[in-house]
């Protein structure tokens, strides 16, 4: 047995991290992909896929909206095909949503290529096709595949930290990690980039997660396509191409914003310098956030 696997996404930067990541976890694995939940539908109505990736967060038909379509066929009801919500939405309220309508997992943004192999393969364990996903060769001696295998003796950590790896009993049960993970999504490329590059020095404290760690932080400049920071450097040192959502406030309506790492660098030029600089480029290209943030840029 091949596994089929359709991931769903608006954003490409996540479906080409997710694509890599089974290509090279998963060699056997048939995979597709969708830009949207319209497009999840033409692809579900022509093949039958044996598990679903799908962002909640999407134009024309939201993940959602394309979960409750599955259910109501009789090709993709619960019990015969695992749906993996993958998404920045990691509060209570939307995992319960997610339930009421039948999902089978819930994976928040960012999140590591061990948190996704892991999510992946419960859900496969919990259907019966774990030995035909993992069993036709794996690649690699990694942690990766070695938390895969965990999760098919029983062996593995029960729960990760933060939402990103907490099972679905986890969430639902009140209990919330010691770190939220965040988000990511899709490269933007400006329309106007002389418009949209334009660069405010600025001071706005707030949060930044990277994949399993949640701190403080504060924006030194922002610009509708990109975003710099300072951390400190005892706390993470994020790599370049690394996932991460910035939490930001607009007129009391706050939005999480998914940004790729485009670079990180030291802030005094020495090796232990205390702080870092890190400048992110955003990866949303969702027209609520669009407009969050042209407002939020305006009013800077």
């Amino acid at each position: 047995m091949t596994v089929k696997i359709l991931v769903v996404d608006d954003a490409s930067f996540t479906r080409d991290l997710i694509r890599r990541t089974l290509r090279k976890q998963f060699p056997t694995a048939e995979l597709e992909d969708a830009i949207n939940g319209r497009k999840a539908q033409q692809l579900l109505s022509r093949t039958k896929f044996d598990m679903i990736l799908c962002d909640w967060e999407m134009p024309e038909m939201t993940g959602l909206e394309l979960l409750q379509w599955c259910r109501e066929h009789d090709d993709y009801k619960k019990e015969d095909v695992p749906f993996v919500m993958i998404t920045s939405r990691g509060d209570k309220d939307h995992v319960v949503e997610a339930v009421k309508h039948g999902v089978t997992d819930y994976l928040g943004k960012p999140f590591s290529s061990e948190q996704l192999i892991n999510k992946i393969v419960g859900a496969a364990r919990k259907h019966g096709m774990a030995d035909a996903l993992i069993g036709q060769g794996a690649r690699g001696n990694g942690t990766a595949e070695k938390e895969a295998m965990d999760h098919l003796t029983g062996n593995g950590p029960k729960t990760l930290m933060g939402h990103a790896a907490a099972s679905l009993d986890v969430l639902l049960s009140g209990k919330t990690a010691k770190e939220t993970p965040a988000s990511a999504s899709k490269i933007t490329h400006p329309k106007s980039a002389q418009a949209k590059n334009t660069v405010k020095d600025v001071k706005i404290p707030t949060l930044v997660r990277f994949s399993g760690k949640q701190f403080r932080t504060m924006v030194i400049q922002f610009s509708r396509t990109e975003a710099s920071l300072f951390i400190k450097s005892d706390e993470v040192i994020p790599s370049v191409l690394d996932q991460a959502v910035l939490d930001l406030d607009f007129k009391g309506d706050v939005n999480r914003l998914n940004y790729y790492v485009q670079a990180v660098a030291t802030t005094d030029k020495k090796p232990n310098s205390a702080f870092l600089t890190v400048t992110l480029g955003l990866i949303d290209q969702d027209e609520d956030k669009e407009s969050f943030i042209n407002n939020l840029f305006e009013s800077l």
